[in-house]
């Protein structure tokens, strides 16, 4: 087994004699080496950090509630002290800045600058004590047995950390036995420094008071959400405690888990080696684990030292993922193996009896054998000589993971997967091997070997022993993936059975009332009364121009049919021009799959076709003016099931009338999909949270094709492309087009998501260039625009009323520039979440309104911001507030393409 040579903590050289004698973790070559790296930053590790943990354990020790700045928040959702005594501000302060710093980059000076920061805010902050710890713990990295020196002091700083909850949350006794919700974000920083304790014990050889320790744990969070349970079965199989590890066990699925996967196969192997059971049940354990990940063996080899020499170069790099793996792949088995090095050190018999029967009856099957194995869909390593399907280009000598099994093949739930006919017959021997490289970020798909090109299929023995029986690899290989299909309900079928009658007195019917057992036909509302009752009732007034479904979550009607609505309005709405549908997630997903982010089926109690509504759409294809489907979120790949994967909207690019499309949170299988649903003729268009593919992730390319799509819409009035990468080349290419007649322009980035929120502010700077009459700009969550881009538009845009910008770099100092400049503003957004300004800038951005003589209105994240103005001034307001909630439901109506109209701009 090789040995980590002492290397130089500031230049990397290797052999260094020299030593740091404060902290005694870092190692130089030289002096000069060591007076580089104290100037860079090792000053605050020795230095600044002992003498702020001195200080602050000094407060910890005097601590008064009188010191600080509490504020009453109520009961929900906060500890039992907090519900009691108010929440401590400067508590509050320092768990955001705690917040910022877990966003640095790991074991940098920046970092333990920004937890110091934290440490100085709020001496007792259970997260800052614990952040230092885990500092400790996880990223000084050091060498050899200096390793226990950094945990000795990292189980310092969690004791301290968990002394600073118990003083601030005196029911967080030692003895507590009522559970502590991981849902409730204000525990987790108590609980992530009782499961950093519990780390450090073990670490440090204190094996039973860690058992001792996550046992508790898992009484205050069973649902562990931390993964206590894997210390847990680490501990007990350190402790060769066999009955407390399969008890363990015995509550968890390790199917998905590749850490409870290999810990059983560690567990099965000593039951084997106590004669409580036989190798066939090691072997399924593996098994099981190969499944779960395939890399794991070899990981484990290479810590400890069975490595082959000609391992893959892209494997060497343990630490390159920084903590981020995808699951089943090689990055997740490197930490596994890295975690559990010492677990496994201690059972290296283990790891040789694995060794021993990866290739134990020969490093590849028998042809037949191998065919049956990637026609089984099981995790399978090749490693082979291969190329594309048509051998057209270079040969790749390489590892992957493999399948022929259709329903198994990343992607194969795409419209443009491609499945190759030779897979429908027969396997030839000696012919041609098609697999499929089963890799999320690999753009190869389909790869054609030889069988004489294979070189390896580890473990290729115990997967032929165990897959067929294995549920999860039963069925024809060849199978489709299985299609949502909704369960048909006992409901009356459409009939167009000539003049509708009144349910209640005969009379002929003017109204349509979608119920839950069946929907009926009346003649007044006096006749609807007894529906009217309803909380939010659905119904259709048959001489109406608007076909009009509001399904929110208020609504007491349960179940929507929508296909009788859309059949009743196409044969019975002679007047229709707008459609308003709006449909909550609720209706959509089963009770089991809410929340599943659209995995699940469509619940029966929503019914729309794709064949009716085309047929609706075709119907009405001369007479409407408007379509607008708003979906809630995560309901995508239902609606996707139902509508022909949305391609049933294909009529609305046809209509002559057409003014004004808004399809929000449709899911589309790709870019062609929505492009061919747009009508030269729209002036105004909303594709909000619009996304492409099962990932939802929009490629440059498509986004390209988009807005050449866009293009050719020059009549546009407004344009809503929320969480559509738009970047600053599209806005150039696109805003000319529409000649200054663009009016409301809405850009929102994605919360959280960089890659989907590109704008800067030079797009923001063209927006003002090409769209002068503009009066809504929206760019919020781009966070790469700030102040030059608003104030641009604050110059250049004479007429423009409203400008969100949440979430991006403005600031109270800019807001107060750009207000400067004159100006028709109703109303300005800004700021980031959890962000409170202070008195200081509040006062700023009350003398920023005076001087519009109240007119703005100014909102942030956490809502409109209350100012104290004379009346007169807040008469103003009140006027501006007024005319923006009109705006805002104008936005919604499907009679208007802009929503200001009305307003006398």
């Amino acid at each position: 087994m090789k040995t980590s040579a002492r290397q130089c903590g500031w230049c990397g050289g290797e052999g260094s004699t020299m030593i740091c004698t404060k902290c005694r973790l870092v190692d130089y070559c030289e002096v000069e080496c060591q007076t580089q790296d104290w100037k860079a930053g090792h000053k605050i590790l020795c230095a600044k950090l002992p003498k702020a943990v001195k200080k602050a354990k000094e407060k910890v020790a005097s601590f008064s509630l009188s010191d600080y700045t509490t504020r009453n928040v109520g009961t929900f959702m906060v500890t039992e002290a907090e519900a009691r005594r108010g929440q401590i501000l400067e508590e509050r302060a320092a768990q955001d800045i705690c917040y910022d710093a877990m966003d640095m980059t790991k074991g940098s000076t920046e970092k333990l600058i920004e937890i110091l920061h934290a440490l100085g805010t709020f001496p007792l902050s259970t997260e800052a004590w614990g952040m230092l710890g885990h500092f400790y713990q996880f990223e000084v990295d050091p060498k050899g047995s200096r390793e226990k020196l950094c945990c000795a002091e990292a189980l310092k700083m969690h004791d301290t950390a968990i002394l600073c909850a118990r003083k601030l949350n005196p029911t967080w006794s030692d003895d507590r036995s009522d559970e502590l919700s991981w849902g409730e974000i204000e525990n987790r920083p108590y609980l992530r420094a009782l499961l950093g304790r519990a780390q450090c014990l073990k670490n440090t050889g204190k094996r039973d008071e860690a058992i001792r320790q996550a046992k508790k744990i898992m009484r205050l969070n069973p649902g562990d959400n931390q993964g206590v349970r894997k210390l847990l079965c680490s501990c007990f199989l350190e402790a060769r405690d066999t009955e407390g590890c399969t008890n363990l066990l015995r509550k968890f699925d390790t199917k998905d888990d590749a850490c409870l996967a290999y810990t059983d196969v560690l567990l099965q192997y000593l039951r084997w080696m106590k004669d409580d059971v036989v190798e066939n049940d090691v072997r399924l354990a593996l098994y099981t684990a190969i499944q779960t990940n395939p890399f794991v063996p070899d990981m484990l080899e290479r810590v400890h030292g069975f490595e082959d020499d000609d391992a893959d170069e892209d494997d060497e790099d343990s630490d390159s993922n920084d903590g981020y793996y995808s699951i089943g792949g090689s990055d997740e088995a490197k930490m596994y193996a890295k975690d559990s090095r010492k677990l496994w050190k201690k059972y290296h018999d283990a790891i040789s009896w694995m060794r021993s029967l990866k290739f134990s009856n020969g490093k590849i099957p028998e042809e037949s054998d191998l065919i049956d194995l990637l026609r089984s869909g099981v995790k399978l390593r090749v490693k082979c000589i291969h190329t594309d399907i048509a051998g057209s280009e270079e040969p790749i000598y390489s590892t992957f993971i493999g399948t022929q099994r259709r329903n198994a093949c990343i992607g194969c739930g795409l419209p443009d997967f491609y499945w190759p006919r030779q897979l429908n017959q027969p396997h030839q021997p000696a012919s041609d091997i098609l697999i499929h490289d089963n890799a999320f970020d690999t753009d190869k798909n389909w790869r054609r070997t030889d069988y004489v090109d294979i070189e390896e299929v580890p473990y290729w023995a115990i997967l032929l022993q165990f897959y067929a029986d294995d549920e999860d690899y039963s069925g024809d290989y060849r199978d489709e993936p299985k299609p949502w299909k909704s369960e048909e309900k006992d409901r009356p079928k459409y009939e167009n059975s000539g003049p509708l009658k009144c349910k209640e007195c005969g009379s002929a019917a003017k109204f349509y009332a979608l119920d839950n057992d069946s929907n009926d036909f009346y003649c007044s509302k006096s006749c609807m009364k007894n529906f009217l009752e309803e909380t939010a009732p659905l119904y259709l007034e048959l001489d109406s121009e608007t076909f009009n479904v509001h399904a929110t979550e208020e609504c007491s009607v349960r179940t929507i049919d929508l296909d009788h609505a859309l059949q009743v309005a196409r044969d019975y709405m002679p007047n229709l021009k707008y459609v308003d549908i709006f449909i909550n997630q609720d209706y959509i997903l089963e009770d089991d799959t809410y929340g599943s982010f659209g995995l699940g089926e469509p619940n029966p109690n929503f019914m729309l076709s794709s064949h009716v509504l085309e047929q609706f759409l075709e119907s009405k294809s001369a007479d409407l003016v408007a379509f607008v489907f708003h979906l809630d979120d995560c309901c995508w790949e239902e609606i996707k099931a139902l509508t022909d994967r949305c391609r049933a909207f294909a009529p609305l690019a046809r209509m002559p009338n057409l003014k004004k499309l808004s399809l929000t949170n449709f899911g589309f299988d790709d870019v062609e999909t929505i492009t061919m649903c747009l009508n030269p003729g729209l002036e105004s268009l909303r594709l909000d949270q619009a996304a492409i593919g099962f990932e939802r992730i929009w490629s440059n390319s498509q986004v390209d094709a988009l807005v050449s799509k866009l293009f050719q819409l020059p009549h546009l009035v407004s344009l809503s492309l929320s969480g559509i990468p738009i970047t600053d080349s599209h806005v150039r290419f696109l805003l000319p087009r529409f000649n200054n007649q663009l009016k409301c322009l809405h850009l929102r980035g994605d919360f959280g998501d960089p890659s989907c929120s590109p704008l800067t502010d030079n797009g923001v700077k063209a927006i003002a260039e090409f769209c002068p009459s503009i009066l809504t700009v929206d760019v919020d969550y781009q966070d790469e625009v700030g102040f030059s881009g608003i104030l641009a538009l604050v110059q250049n845009c004479p007429n423009l009323l409203e400008i969100g910008a949440c979430g991006t770099s403005l600031g109270v100092e800019d807001v107060s520039s750009i207000l400067s400049v004159p100006n028709e503003l109703l109303n300005l957004s800004f700021g980031e979440i959890g962000h409170d300004h202070s008195s200081t800038e509040k006062v700023s951005l009350q003398n920023a309104v005076m001087s519009t003589n109240g007119r703005l209105v100014i909102c942030t994240m956490s809502g409109l911001m209350k100012m104290n103005l004379p009346p007169e001034h807040k008469a103003n307001q009140d006027d501006s507030m007024s005319k923006i909630k009109k705006a805002h439901e104008q936005q919604f109506d499907p009679m208007l393409c802009n929503k200001w109209d009305g307003e006398g701009w």
